[in-house]
Formats: C-alpha cells, sequence, structure tokens
C-alpha cells in the first residue's frame, strides 16, 4: 500500500517530539504540548499513521530490568551478496529476537548487528549456535558494549 506524503506543520512536530518523549502522555497533555485541541489531536494522530509518519507507539524497557545486561555490536561480512546468501542471512536476524537493530553497510563489514543478551554466557551461544552455523557469515567480529553514552529511539524532529 503506497501511502501519501504529507506536510509536517509545526503542530504536528511538536506533537510527535511529544510522543517521542513520552507516548504515554494523555489526549490533553499532548493537546496542550501541540498546541491545539484535544479532539484536533486525536485527528492529527490518525493522520499521522496513516500517512506511515508514526510507526508505533511503543513502551521501552529498561534492558537491565529486563535481566539483559550484555550489549554487544556485532560487523559481519558475507561469503557473497548471492541472492541465496542474502535471503538466508536476512532470515537468520528476523527470526533472532536478540537482534535490535540490523542494518546493511557500506565499507569492510557488510552488516551491523546490535545484540542484547542476558549475560556473557548467554551472548557466547548466540554466536555459535546462531550466528555462526550460518553457512552465508564469512566473518563477524564482535564488541561487548561497555557504556551506553547515548541510546535514543528519538529522531530530531525541526
Amino acid at each position: 500500500m503506497k501511502r501519501e506524503k504529507i506536510e509536517l506543520d509545526d503542530a504536528d512536530r511538536r506533537l510527535l517530539r511529544a510522543l517521542q518523549r513520552d507516548a504515554s502522555l494523555s489526549q490533553a497533555e499532548l493537546a496542550e504540548e501541540a498546541g491545539v485541541s484535544p479532539s484536533l489531536v486525536s485527528r492529527r494522530l490518525t493522520r499521522l499513521r496513516d500517512a506511515g509518519v508514526l510507526r508505533a507507539v511503543v513502551g521501552l524497557i529498561n534492558p537491565e530490568s529486563a535481566g539483559l545486561t550484555c550489549s554487544a555490536i556485532i560487523r559481519i561480512r558475507l561469503r557473497d551478496h548471492s541472492a541465496a546468501n542474502v535471503k538466508a542471512f536476512h532470515d537468520l536476524i528476523k527470526r533472532m529476537d536478540e537482534v535490535t537493530l540490523c542494518v546493511m553497510l557500506t565499507g569492510e563489514a557488510d552488516y551491523l548487528v546490535k545484540i542484547i543478551a542476558r549475560d556473557l554466557p548467554h551472548f557466547q551461544e548466540i554466536i555459535q549456535s546462531k550466528l555462526l552455523r550460518c553457512a552465508a557469515i564469512a566473518h563477524l567480529e564482535s564488541s561487548i558494549v561497555l557504556e551506553h553514552l547515548k541510546d535514543t529511539t528519538a529522531l530530531p524532529i525541526d
């Protein structure tokens, strides 16, 4: 389904910034932030969803509170870029709940993957039982995250 491209006005931008800060705000609070009436907030949110501007409204969980204490960044290079290898890799990544980010890159690595695991033994298990068993992968290099200086989902909406 092709979605229409819409122009965002200042009220839309204020509404989106407020949602990014706290999606649990009431319609009245969102209306105050956006400078519009509560009934207009509902119509604007529907318009933004329908246009694909607003993909989802989610709750962000603190990983440590959920028992997930190990984050890692993995750089992956495929054996080659045949359709079969690319599909095998994409299918694997889509099945892995531990993967929270996967992007295709230019440069030496083909993909950058972020994994969240319970602890180091769990991380090792993920690498050995899932990634290293994928025949499409020629090389992977992992780095354990020691500190999160910035970790946000908020986009710079001006």
